[in-house]
Order: C-alpha cells, then structure tokens, then sequence
C-alpha cells in the first residue's frame, strides 16, 4: 500500500502582517500533484490543519474544499492539532457522514468505541490506522482516563493512551494481510524543532517517548515543522512537517510531504518528496550600500532588513523599497549607531578611573559658580553632608538652624505687632462676634 503524509498546514497563517494564502495555493497545488502522479492507497495529515481554532470563512473555504479534492484522488484522514478545534473537526466529520471519503478525528478513542480504523488496501490488503489527534496537558480523556490519573505525568498520561491503541491493532492482527499504521500530533523526545511552534507544546513536559510508541510498519507523526525522522531507531516514521516556511525560526529548512510503501510483514519503504512551492524567507543584514550590491539578486521573497547607518535615517524604508522593488518587506530594522548604546562589563568598569561626587561636583560650581555664598563654603557643607550620609549619621548643618532660629525670630515679632484696626471698625467686630452673626456668616 501507498501512504502520502502531509501536516502542519497552518492555513489561514500570517508572517509579519503579510498573509501566506497564495504561498499555501502553490505549494497544495504541489502537493496534489505529487498525488496524482503517485495515487496513494491512503493521504493522511497529522494535525494543525489551520493556524486558528476559529479561522475565517474564506480559509474553512479552501481547507475543506482541498481535502475534498484529495479525497477524491484516496480516502484523507485528518487529525486534530493543538491548534485545530476539536469541536469543528466534529461539525465537520458530521456534515461529511460515516460513508465519506474524508474523515476528520477530533479526538482518540478506545479501540472498542472506533478508536482502530480499517480501511481496504491493495491486493486484498488491509490498512490498520490507530489515530492520536493532540492531547492537551489540562484536559482529560474520559475515555481512557479517570480522576485519579488525570494528575499523573504527561507522558505516562499518553502512554496508557498509546498502550491501548497499541493493543488494539494487535488484536486480530494478520501477518500476511494487515498493514500497521500509527499517526499522532504530539511532540516526541528527541525530535529537533524550529523555533515558530507554539513553545508551550513542545517542551520536555509536553512529549512522549519513543519507546512507548506501539510497533507499527510506520508512524506518521505532525507538530513539529522541521522534517525529520523519529528519533532512534525503534519505531520508523516521520514528522512530514510544515510545507512552507512559516516564520523565520524555520528559515533554511528544506519541506517536503513524504510517501510511504509498506507491505504486511515488511520494512516500510520511506521517501521524502521535496517541495519548492511558495514564496521564501529571506534575511538581511549590513549597511544600505551593502544592500545595493546585493539588490539585484532580491525577487519576490518574504524579506527582514536590519540595516546599519551612522545617524538616523527617515526615509529608511522608502530607499530599501526602492532598492528591492521586488521583494515583500516584512520588517525593517534600523541599527543606528549613534544611538547605539554599550553596555559596560566588569572588564570596563575595573579599567575606568572612578571619579567621586565631590570633584565633580567641584568642577560643577566651577563651571557654573554660585549665588551669595563662597564657593569653598558651599563645597566643604556638600563633603560634609555626602560624609554623614556615606556613615548614616544625623545630619547637622549649622547654617539650616540658625536659618530656622532667625524665620522663628521673625514670625514671633509679627504675632506680637499691635493690630492697625481703627477702633470703629474694631468695636463693630467685637459686637458681631458676641451676637453670633460673625459665625453665622
């Protein structure tokens, strides 16, 4: 039998604000290519069919519309990726019916509640596929778990869960007739990513172990965009991985789908096919004379300029526009320079001459001088009160308190000034106040 293995489409995905919609028509278009010129037995995507939970009407569009025609090249089977719904991949599998072509696995399931699917292969051959749509740490599976292991490690978590699926293609298993096949979107330890997965999905916390996989004649695995093989050699299989570039943490990666020919009792035969479609990544940093040498080699690529200048430049992105007019300008960066600031290390602040508050303040007064006091005396109060706050003294200045005793002086005088009231103006007060109109008012 013939498997084509696809995943991580991320349809509906956006680098840097620039849409990647016309990159996913070449590169599908590639793909469907490649299945018409092989016609697989079986296509199969392992997860992230969409880069949203919720994606536009216009990418459902052409998502489903896709898988349709693939559909009608082979039966297609799509798993559930930590970014898909689970509760749209169920609309979906509804709306398409138990005797579709295409089938949408929204979660995994006991193998006595359909959790083995068995599709006709070639020559009276069976095709045995134990499908593992993503499992998020924070929910249970009802189906194979309980509240006493919901806490349980993650791996051990998935490992019952791949035990069962495991059981479940052994029972009935015909050497001579059945074709094993294991397909998850989970993160195996081991596994190399790129850096544009979702990071909370690929740690150490996160992933299964090889050898719990069951033993099957290939595991087709999605979740991680860098295509590679399992890691080890217990368990053949691979991460198909993103078709196109989806951010610069898989800049220079080389895509590809991969096909798969296996017989019942034998090695399956794995090649990847390359894929060349969609518009790539480019990155670029030097100074804009720099980029003049090189702008005639930019075409329609997906481009980040960091470009180094002396001194500020406004018009920064009209002149690399203008020297590349080809290519799509996802960002450009300005290095500049005289606002570039270094930061010291121990080696430089060991080397330095340190200078101390008082000659620097006494190249301040020097500079800038005093007003109505010697500039000795107003140096030798700033040494002595730098010097009782270095020894976390009280503070005295002599000069504040005969301030403070000569304002006190002075208010005291004023209280005891006689009032300059006329005596008229004074009796009227004082009969005011004793008839209460005064504080009436």
């Amino acid at each position: 039998m013939k498997l084509l293995h696809v995943s991580d489409w991320h349809l509906g995905c956006v680098t840097r604000n620039i849409s990647r919609q016309p990159d996913h028509e070449t590169v599908i278009g590639e793909m469907l290519a490649i299945a018409r010129q092989e016609r697989p037995d079986l296509v199969l995507h392992t997860g992230d069919l969409f880069d949203q939970a919720r994606p536009s009407y216009e990418t459902l569009r052409f998502g489903i519309e896709t898988l349709q025609e693939f559909a009608t090249l082979a039966p297609t089977i799509v798993l559930a990726g930590n970014h898909d719904s689970p509760a749209l991949f169920r609309l979906f599998q509804r709306l398409s019916g138990t005797g579709s072509r295409l089938r949408f696995v929204d979660r995994a399931l006991p193998p006595e509640a359909g959790g083995i699917l068995d599709l006709p292969g070639p020559n009276d051959e069976r095709i045995r596929l134990a499908p593992l749509p993503f499992v998020h740490q924070n929910r249970m599976i009802e189906a194979f778990e309980d509240p006493s292991t919901w806490m349980a490690d993650y791996a051990d978590r998935v490992q019952r869960i791949e035990a069962a699926l495991g059981r479940g293609l052994g029972e009935g298993y015909d050497t001579n007739r059945d074709v094993l096949l294991f397909a998850a979107h989970l993160h195996v330890g081991g596994a190399v990513f790129s850096n544009s997965e979702r990071s909370i999905h690929v740690t150490d916390s996160y992933s299964t172990r090889v050898e719990h996989l069951p033993p099957v004649s290939y595991a087709a695995f999605g979740h991680i965009h860098r295509p590679q093989a399992l890691p080890g050699s217990l368990v053949p299989g691979r991460y198909a991985g993103s078709p196109i570039p989806l951010d610069f943490g898989e800049l220079g990666e080389s895509k590809s789908v991969v096909l798969v020919e296996a017989r019942p009792g034998r090695p399956a035969s794995i090649t990847p096919l390359p894929l060349s479609g969609g518009r790539a990544l480019r990155r670029f940093i030097g100074t804009l004379d720099d980029l003049a040498r090189e702008a005639d080699t930019f075409s329609d690529e997906l481009c980040s300029f960091t470009i180094q200048t002396a001194s500020h430049v406004p018009d920064l992105s009209d002149q690399v526009r203008a020297l590349c007019p080809q290519a799509v300008l996802l960002e450009v960066i300005e290095v500049c320079a005289e606002r570039t600031v270094t930061a010291l290390t121990a080696a430089d602040a060991e080397s330095e001459e340190r200078t101390g508050l008082e000659p620097l303040f006494r190249g301040y007064l020097e500079e800038m001088g005093t007003q109505q006091a010697r500039a000795d005396t107003v140096l030798g109060l700033f040494g002595k009160l730098l010097g009782d706050l270095s020894h976390e003294e009280s503070v005295f200045v002599p000069e504040l308190t005969r301030l403070e005793k000569a304002v006190s002086r002075k208010k005291g005088a004023a209280e005891r000034e006689p009032s300059t009231e006329s005596p008229r103006r004074a009796g009227a007060k004082s009969r005011r106040e004793a008839t209460g109109q005064g504080a009436e008012r």
